[in-house]
């Protein structure tokens, strides 16, 4: 549809503006003559000229060149682009304004493009781009042609490119003839690209700037678009009315290449909507001959598609073949087209290495594919000239042979898969099932049945349409096959219903479902995102399911129980040999600095969707927590005054793990990051893990994270090094002193009876003591802690080195000592403000 779309941009040239002006009666009607070009029928303004020409007007050479263009227009308009190209080339050796000459340049070279004469559309282009620097104003002309082009030779994304820079210069003139055009080439740019709902939207501002600019070719061409893009997103009685209404305007603007474009979407609507299927016919056979004449292969692909679909529904399946063919063959015409264009396009644009390596490609294919048609051409002849008429009946013979293979092959295809996942339909499952059943039985392996469904797939349907339903079907459907690939055997039962079959024990099964499980997501339908999860029951064989019948109940019970225990989680048959439910599961997922701010969908989703919650956070987000999941524990309970830490972390890890061993699927939630400066969530993770339970942790936002941004310190400038306090102490680390260092929980420095939770001056003096060992007295350093609430504001607290002892402390405050003769450098803000909280602790 290339050539059909080329078309509009004909008018491209006029709507860059006509803007003179002279007081000179005769140039004011050259400019009417100018603007009932783009405004009115084409013969119009062909009538006007011969007048003004008839009254014997004294022309100037730029109003004689004027109307010369106006003429030229008009003449690819009625048809004659060939006619028109050669005279526009005439025109541009002449002397024209330079305003004049870039809108011939841009007429040019979509008229060139129409014809195919690529070379002489890249060079016209290049050298219309030369003239920029000294019109600016007329950049979007050139711009939008230079879209056109990188359209048809398939560099959408740069075309795409080139029309927002159009639109972007058009936008502030105010100009809605301008706007009109550059939305046009949007459109046009996200169509070819195949982005259908973008380019709807753009042709919808077409129509809107269009008639403002009252236009009737583009405003035409944007309806014309609106059908196009809403056939092509299945939406076709209202691409029928739009393509009627863009057929009549195309008509009265006397735009020919418009009308068959208009009259190929009609047709395709009608065809579709089962409607009207003799008029479809007539227009079919009436837009095939025009496209033949205009040597339009893209289109008569097309039209011979449609022409092969209705056929096919007046159950003429022989015509039907015909038309296929037919359309084989023009649209393997089209790629050779396509080929050549893209020749063209690096021939003149690219001189380099990989472009010439390019260009030698697509020449060696071009010689490549010219030398096998030669070839088949004289095999053809050896052949007809050797066996005659003996031959073509055994070539007949093996073509019908072959149709009637494939044939056969396709129909045993649907009969046995489901249409719409891919994936066995119930009887072919069923019957393969059967047989591998009864290998399994007679070997004694094992064997066992998987059944599932969407959770709530009517509220899917109801909520998101039922596209979006049959799109979160046909997804299921490909994790399934992608995860059982040639392990079992997988099909559609019907409705939300999916089955899998295996020979493998239970345990095998719950793994597969579990991956399955994992890789279900979110999905985006029309602009939607649609999120759901699924239910399972699994039962493996036994002596008392001892058919595929009964395992297929059985398994089909333990989903309902998945229903009433809540949805989205795995059952297992009570009467197999599997576990009675799923095993559990474990997330650990962090809570960051600032809950209402750091908290991550994701981590969000886990908390709201375990069957436990057990938290370990400062107050407020533990209140916020529970805004949503009331039910969540509170581990902090385990600490005490005097208690040792470390004795509070074991019941900590006990409290985790005694709800996992229990089934439960999990989410312990850790204040800031979980896995800095926590002791509790890697040992969870571990046990878990060894245990043979899933488990995981998500990444939070750190304290650590926090002052390098409060503090606008770059790591990555000095190094850094960061440990705990005590740790630094007690094995005696050596500090960097050319880097930054951040010493964590520095107001229980030297606590190793792991018991205190306030500051100590004798620990604190100890520390500097050591630190003097690095640094001088008066060593500038800062006490930070991060805000815990938007209202609040981190502390970052300079004083010397000597002073840390008299200061005031959270347990959570951090040490900052910046590089060692850096001063200021350290790239610390000088800002400081109230404390608050700061550092991640299990």
């Amino acid at each position: 549809m290339g050539r059909l779309i080329a078309s509009a941009v004909l008018g491209l040239a006029l709507a860059c503006g006509t803007a003179f002006a002279q007081d000179d009666p005769l140039d004011a009607q050259v400019r009417d003559i100018e603007r009932l070009a783009v405004t009115a029928h084409w013969r119009e303004s062909e009538q006007a000229v011969a007048h003004l020409l008839e009254q014997g007007a004294r022309l100037t050479p730029a109003q004689r060149h004027r109307l010369d263009f106006v003429q030229l227009r008009n003449r690819a308009l009625a048809g004659d682009q060939a006619g028109a190209l050669e005279g526009l080339g005439e025109l541009l050796d002449q002397e024209l304004p330079l305003d004049l000459r870039l809108r011939v340049y841009n007429t040019a070279i979509s008229v060139a493009a129409n014809l195919e004469q690529w070379s002489q559309a890249f060079v016209w282009l290049g050298e219309g781009l030369a003239y920029l620097p000294e019109a600016p104003d007329e950049s979007a002309g050139l711009l939008s042609g230079a879209s056109y082009l990188h359209t048809l030779v398939g560099e959408t994304d740069k075309a795409r490119d080139l029309a927002m820079r159009a639109l972007e210069v058009v936008q502030p003139l105010n100009d809605p003839r301008a706007l009109c055009l550059a939305l046009s080439d949007v459109a046009l740019a996200e169509d070819h690209s195949g982005n259908f709902a973008q380019a709807e939207a753009w042709r919808r501002r077409q129509i809107e700037a269009c008639t403002r600019a009252g236009d009737p070719v583009f405003i035409a061409n944007g309806k014309y678009g609106v059908g196009k893009m809403a056939a092509r997103q299945g939406r076709h009685a209202e691409a029928l009315e739009w393509a009627r209404q863009a057929l009549a305007e195309f008509e009265d603007a006397g735009f020919t290449a418009g009308v068959w474009s208009a009259r190929l979407v009609l047709a395709e609507s009608l065809i579709v909507l089962d409607r009207d299927l003799d008029q479809a016919d007539a227009m079919l056979d009436g837009t095939l001959s025009y496209y033949r004449g205009q040597q339009a292969h893209v289109a008569i692909a097309e039209t011979e598609q449609l022409r092969a679909r209705l056929a096919e529904r007046r159950g003429n399946l022989v015509a039907a073949l015909a038309h296929f063919r037919a359309g084989a063959a023009a649209s393997a015409a089209a790629e050779r087209d396509a080929r050549e264009r893209r020749l063209t396009y690096l021939q003149v644009e690219f001189d380099t290495r990989l472009k010439e390596q390019q260009i030698a490609l697509l020449e060696a294919e071009k010689e490549l594919a010219a030398l096998q048609v030669g070839a088949t051409q004289r095999r053809q002849w050896m052949l007809a000239a050797g066996m005659g008429g003996l031959v073509l009946i055994a070539l007949l013979l093996v073509l019908l042979l072959r149709h009637t293979v494939r044939e056969r092959r396709r129909y045993r295809w649907r009969s046995e898969h489901d249409s719409l996942t891919g994936l066995y339909n119930y009887q072919q499952a069923r019957k393969l099932g059967e047989e591998a059943f009864a290998r399994a039985r007679a070997s004694g392996r094992p064997f066992t049945a998987v059944v599932l469904d969407i959770d709530r797939f009517k509220s899917v349907n109801d909520r998101h349409g039922h596209a979006a339903g049959d799109e979160a079907l046909r997804a299921l459907g490909g994790w399934i096959r992608d995860e059982v690939a040639g392990d079992g055997i997988a099909g559609r039962s019907g409705g939300d219903e999916f089955m899998i079959l295996l020979e493998a024990d239970a345990a095998a099964a719950a793994a597969l479902v579990q991956r399955l499980r994992a890789r279900v997501g979110p999905i985006a339908v029309f602009g939607q995102t649609v999120r759901f999860s699924i239910s399972t029951g699994v039962c493996q064989s036994s002596d008392q399911a001892g058919t595929l019948e009964h395992l297929i109940h059985e398994a089909d019970q333990a989903l309902y129980r998945a229903k009433h225990e809540g949805r989205d989680r795995v059952v297992h048959a009570s009467g197999g040999d599997g576990p009675a439910r799923a095993p559990g599961g474990l997330v650990v997922v962090g809570s960051g600095i600032d809950f209402g701010r750091h908290i991550s969908e994701r981590c969000l989703s886990e908390i709201r969707e375990a069957e436990v919650v057990l938290c370990l956070v400062d107050p407020f987000s533990l209140g916020m927590i529970r805004d949503f999941r009331p039910d969540a524990i509170h581990l902090g309970v385990h600490y005490a005054d005097g208690k040792d830490r470390r004795e509070t972390y074991r019941e900590m890890d006990a409290a985790i793990m005694e709800q996992v061993r229990a089934g439960k699927r999990v989410c312990a939630v850790f204040y800031g990051h979980p896995g800095v400066f926590a002791d509790v969530p890697h040992a969870v993770v571990r046990k878990a893990r060894a245990e043979g339970f899933h488990a995981r942790m998500e990444p939070g936002i750190s304290a650590e994270a926090c002052l390098y941004a409060d503090l606008g310190i770059d790591p990555g400038r000095h190094g850094v090094q960061s440990m705990e306090a005590t740790h630094f102490m007690v094995y005696g680390r050596a500090p960097d002193s050319a880097g930054l260092v951040l010493l964590w929980q520095v107001a229980l420095a030297g606590d190793l009876s792991c018991s205190r939770f306030h500051a100590e001056r004798s620990g604190l003096q100890a520390l500097v003591d050591r630190l003097r060992l690095w640094y001088p007295d008066d060593h500038e350093v800062i006490l930070y802690e991060a805000a815990r609430l938007p209202i609040e504001t981190p502390r970052a607290e300079r004083l010397a080195l000597r002073d840390l002892p008299l200061a005031q402390y959270q347990e959570y405050t951090t040490l900052v000592i910046p590089p060692l003769a850096q001063g200021r450098e350290a790239d610390v803000s000088a800002d400081a403000a109230p404390p608050a909280q700061a550092a991640d602790r299990g």
